[in-house]
């Protein structure tokens, strides 16, 4: 259980720094979202979520990758 803590803290670390960045940097002004620029943020963060994933699995295994 300790062990986790650090993995833990850097996850909350990681996706405050990508809100920041999102929120901060990207759509730093206000303007209307077209389709096609909504569906590529959402490509993104499909993509940077399965790459987690894909990390969890090669580093820690099937069974924490697939929460079972």
């Amino acid at each position: 259980m300790m062990d986790s803590i650090p993995l833990w803290v850097g996850f909350n670390v990681f996706v405050l720094a990508m809100l920041a960045l999102d929120l901060g940097v990207f759509h730093r002004r206000a303007h209307t979202v077209s389709s096609k620029e909504a569906a590529v943020w959402s490509v993104f963060w499909i993509a940077l979520a399965l790459a987690f994933n894909a990390g969890v699995y090669y580093f820690f295994g099937r069974e924490r990758a697939s929460n079972s």
